[in-house]
């Protein structure tokens, strides 16, 4: 340190402001740390005519092999002989400074778990100027593009044992008082073939030719979200977990991820109640229907029509029935009597009733707002009986499950931003585990199964 200051004061002078001699300080630091990651790199590259890896044994091929590798002080080229199992022609070959570093996607394990990191909240430019801005040594916005959405489909697929992981390395908040889950859906703007018989091109036989592209179209498809919530005795969110796949995902799986997070917290808390509150949309059934698979029998799990749901039908009438306003508050009175009466939605519903048989004239706002009032209340009474729930401070709004959907979509839907369907499978998983505070944990066996014992052959 102390040749680092005075390395930085004789280049800088005496009238230097401290900024600047802080720069220069971390200018000369990453120096130094550069030089010992490419010495690092450097130290395990191979020679040997031939090496073990997983019990199988390869040979060096005549021709040497460079690559360029990205750490967070920049980049290192590195040389290094191919190896191929032996007895093997013309098949796969390995660089074994890959297997023994560990790396992802051209980067350093290290850079890549930072990069992963930063992609899950902004885009690629955005983790470019971040890492400039922090004083790392960012690739180009189209290396990050392109290696971490390859990184977010590999992670995307081992997304569930992943998960697994992450709750044996976390602990369950000790005041865990309820817990709140849901599913629900968002918009997001898909890139997909104009003619889908151009989704897979044939393999090509005749001499490569640059041509255009095939046109693509844009469209809005409905991606799936999920949230697993904790509360304390007074009703204060502890933590939330979330999940998120694309549109044509199997929602079951989803739900299944959501119900084991359920079940590993009532390990640790087996006599809380679980509330899953959600809109009534017949699709999201199949969160009820894992809880009821993957939950201990004896589990108190009550099934809500989330509030803010219902007093949207509720507000559309009084919008539609007093076109002067609300001069009497209707719209208080159905969410006060809601939150302090059980009973208070067979109230509301004969309310609705009569009051349909008085409107005049048909197919008026007036009449719709009512019918579609009466038809989304029908058959789900039980669970829209609030009171007892709300006065025990448990949970009876989707408010984490919206959050999610929100949190997600200042991702997905950027400024002009379209998906295709794996580059959006990736990114819902990576911002999942960061959004849960699920990365570190996450990653660690993840980074596992790009490393690999590299050893000479005896």
């Amino acid at each position: 340190m102390q040749e680092i200051r005075r390395d930085v004061r004789s280049r800088l002078g005496p009238d230097a402001t401290y900024e600047q001699r802080r720069d220069a300080a971390a200018a000369l630091a990453s120096d130094a740390l550069w030089l010992d990651a490419d010495e690092d790199l450097r130290e395990v590259i191979t020679t040997d005519e031939e090496v073990e890896v997983e019990g199988l044994r390869y040979h060096k091929l005549e021709q040497s092999s460079s690559a360029t590798y990205h750490s967070r002080w920049g980049s290192h080229h590195v040389e290094e002989p191919l190896y191929r199992k032996v007895g093997v022609h013309n098949g796969p070959t390995i660089k074994p400074i890959e297997l023994r570093v560990g790396i992802i996607e051209h980067m350093t394990p290290d850079m890549a778990r930072i990069v992963g990191e930063l992609n899950a909240d902004r885009s690629s430019r955005g983790v470019e100027r971040t890492l400039r801005a922090t004083g790392l040594v960012p690739p180009s916005r189209a290396f990050v593009a392109k290696h971490t959405t390859e990184m977010g489909i590999e992670i995307a697929d081992q997304v569930r044992e992943l998960e697994q992981v992450a709750r044996e390395a976390e602990v369950v908040p000790a005041e865990v008082a309820s817990v709140s889950t849901g599913l629900d859906r968002m918009s997001v703007r898909m890139s997909e073939p104009a003619d889908p018989a151009t989704a897979c091109p044939p393999p090509r036989t005749e001499p490569y030719e640059r041509t255009p592209p095939p046109p693509k179209e844009h469209h809005y498809r409905k991606a799936w979200v999920g949230s697993t919530s904790v509360y304390d005795a007074k009703g204060n969110e502890l933590h939330t977990w979330r999940y998120a796949v694309e549109a044509d995902a199997d929602a079951a799986k989803l739900a299944d991820r959501v119900a084991k997070d359920v079940a590993w917290i009532l390990k640790a808390h087996p006599l809380v109640p679980v509330h899953c509150v959600q809109d009534a949309a017949p699709e999201l059934e199949r969160l009820p229907e894992a809880l009821a698979r993957l939950l201990p029998s004896n589990t108190n799990v009550v099934v809500l029509v989330d509030l803010e749901h219902l007093m949207d039908y509720l507000r559309d009438v009084v919008d539609a029935c007093e076109p002067e306003g609300d001069p009497h508050d209707w719209k208080g009175w159905y969410r006060s009597l809601l939150l302090r009466d059980d009973h208070a939605i067979d109230t509301i519903w004969r309310k609705l009733r009569a009051l349909a048989k008085r409107l005049p004239g048909r197919g008026t706002a007036a009449r719709k707002a009512v019918a579609a009032a009466l038809s989304y209340i029908r058959l789900r009474k039980a669970k829209m009986r609030y009171a007892a729930h709300y006065a025990a401070n448990l949970p009876i709004g989707s408010g984490a499950t919206e959050s999610t959907c929100w949190q997600m979509q200042q991702r997905v839907k950027l400024p002009g931003q379209s998906w295709d369907k794996p580059g959006l499978r990736g990114i819902l998983a990576m911002r999942a585990l960061v959004l849960s505070d699920r990365w570190a944990a996450a990653w660690q066996p993840y980074a596992a199964t790009h490393r690999k014992e590299v050893r000479a052959a005896a």
